[in-house]
């Protein structure tokens, strides 16, 4: 299998250096790139091959949110996992917004941080509880008239067998976890997947759990 090409993005100096410490001990993972901030990044991955970036979300002058959203527009494919030491809702759902994979706290221990790693990296999505428990409050507070009218799975013409892949996908099951779970084949996910993306109107997965916990799909 492949190294997973992964670089950090962290403006804090012991953090940054400490998860490059970690991360370059793992057999799996090459550490491409290591930045103090989304700008360097964004300009990195223009020219270079990357499959996860760990972003921090609060850096001075170009932010993690920034720099999301410019990688997503030229590299659809990179997975991001946002790192954050505190849980600010308008920061977290600027994140939850620009096209992030992944949502962690910076004090989760290594072992989980690879597990989540390899999660996103596999087409998974990926909340820590905290800032899940954050986003479903944020969206729960949104006034009424900034949300589109509510529409049931009815309405999206999702059948029974895409809702409950839809509440796998919200729960960061990967594509062969799901298939795993339901007892069918890959390809068969990915036809459930198309399907689902094509009747939400969306682009990806983490769009795909973003519009069913929006419009309260998986209720």
């Amino acid at each position: 299998m492949d190294k997973i090409n992964l670089i950090i993005v962290e403006d804090h100096p012991f953090t940054r250096q400490t998860l490059s410490y970690e991360l370059k001990k793992v057999a799996k993972i090459n550490v491409a790139g290591v930045f103090d901030n989304g700008k360097s990044a964004v300009d990195f991955c223009l020219t270079n091959k990357v499959d996860v970036i760990l972003m921090d979300i609060a850096m001075p002058d170009y932010d993690g949110i920034l720099a999301t959203k410019e990688i997503k527009k030229s590299n659809p494919d990179t997975k991001i996992i946002m790192l954050t030491s505190h849980a600010d809702p308008q920061k977290v759902f600027g994140a939850f917004s620009s096209g992030a994979n992944g949502y962690c706290i910076k004090n989760i221990k290594t072992n989980e941080l690879l597990n989540i790693i390899d999660i996103v990296a596999n087409g998974g999505v990926w909340f820590d509880s905290q800032i899940s428990n954050l986003i479903l409050d944020i969206l729960k507070n949104i006034k009424q008239e900034e949300i589109k009218k509510t529409a049931t799975a009815k309405d999206y013409k999702i059948t029974p067998a895409e809702r409950t892949i839809l509440k796998l996908i919200a729960d960061g099951y990967t594509n062969a976890q799901i298939a795993q779970t339901l007892v069918l084949s890959i390809s068969t996910v990915k036809n459930h997947i198309s399907s689902i993306i094509k009747k939400l109107a969306v682009k990806d997965r983490t769009q795909i759990a973003i519009v069913a916990i929006k419009n309260k799909l998986l209720d």
